[in-house]
């Protein structure tokens, strides 16, 4: 691939992260406006389980989505790291690999606290 081909590439692999958080983000405002209208009032009810089942199912396929994304930008920088004569934007690129080793990491350990949180709101 050229170099034209690799920042498209890249666009593209930045658009595919963006459009993995909206289930998310979908999913925060269902629960949103399940807890408004008194869904969750109660000891225990079915909407609490419905929502931790659902939170879960979505935020962990979306997390699974935006990972695979962040590892195909890795072969991206990789080849863009390789290419003779860059432009400034080949090379400004090329040298984000690191951004996406912090994203990746961040991106779990969120995950991670999120899901720990409801659970303890759950019990």
């Amino acid at each position: 691939m050229n170099e034209k081909d690799l920042i498209e590439l890249w666009n593209e692999k930045r658009r595919q992260i963006i459009s993995a958080q909206m289930p998310s983000v979908v999913a925060l405002a269902v629960i949103t406006v399940m807890a408004m209208l008194g869904y969750f009032d109660g000891e225990y009810t079915y909407g609490k389980s419905f929502a931790a089942l659902f939170l879960v199912s979505v935020g962990a396929l979306s997390v699974v989505n935006q990972l695979a994304v962040i590892r195909e930008g890795q072969m991206i920088v990789e080849d863009l790291q390789a290419v003779d004569n860059p432009s400034a934007l080949a090379t400004k690129i090329a040298a984000s690999g690191s951004y996406l080793v912090y994203t990746r990491a961040l991106m779990i350990i969120f995950s991670l606290a999120l899901l720990l949180v409801l659970v303890l709101l759950i019990l």
